[in-house]
């Protein structure tokens, strides 16, 4: 995938090293610098992380990404083809598994020092939470995954965008 993109634009995934080729020549017509991950089998989970004048990150429920007919949560199954995605909030998870997904969330929004908003991104799989990525600009619209997982947890659109006006007025300088 292009290292520097999002949205999944020029992302590819491949079965075998046979593919590689052409899943390098569609990640370089968008950035000239890539990354290449291993695949992994499990849920697409993620959660809201969000920064709090308290100081404390809060984070949200989680939400659950299940793609239908597609390879995997690509541009056209997030902008173009409602049809192939089911966004799920809450997502079915255990009480401990919610409570260790935003565990890891909280460190991980530390940990790369984080400030204001961010989506955290999960593959839960057999052998449990596999942090994919933190997306520090994730999408904004009403319907998409990060207000949608305010929501679920208690904070409407226009509460949370005044939210983050307040924690943009208020941050250390």
């Amino acid at each position: 995938k292009p290292a520097r993109a999002g949205s999944s634009v020029g992302v590819s995934k491949g079965k075998d090293i046979s593919q590689f080729g052409a899943a390098v020549a569609v990640a370089f017509e968008n950035d000239n610098k890539l990354v290449v991950e291993r695949g992994l089998v499990g849920r697409e989970v993620e959660c809201a992380a969000l920064s709090s004048r308290s100081g404390r990150v809060r984070i949200s429920v989680a939400g659950e990404i299940v793609v239908k007919g597609r390879e995997f949560y690509d541009f056209e199954a997030k902008y173009q083809d409602e049809d192939s995605v089911d966004l799920i909030i809450p997502a079915k998870l255990s009480t401990d598994e919610l409570a260790e997904m935003q565990s890891i969330a909280r460190k991980a929004f530390e940990a790369l020092g984080c400030e204001g908003l961010a989506r955290v991104d999960f593959f839960l799989t057999a052998d449990g939470f596999f942090v994919n990525e933190i997306n520090t600009m994730p999408g904004f619209t009403p319907l998409s995954m990060f207000p949608s997982l305010w929501q679920a947890s208690g904070i409407a659109y226009p509460d949370l965008i005044d939210e983050l006006i307040e924690l943009a007025l208020t941050a250390k300088r």
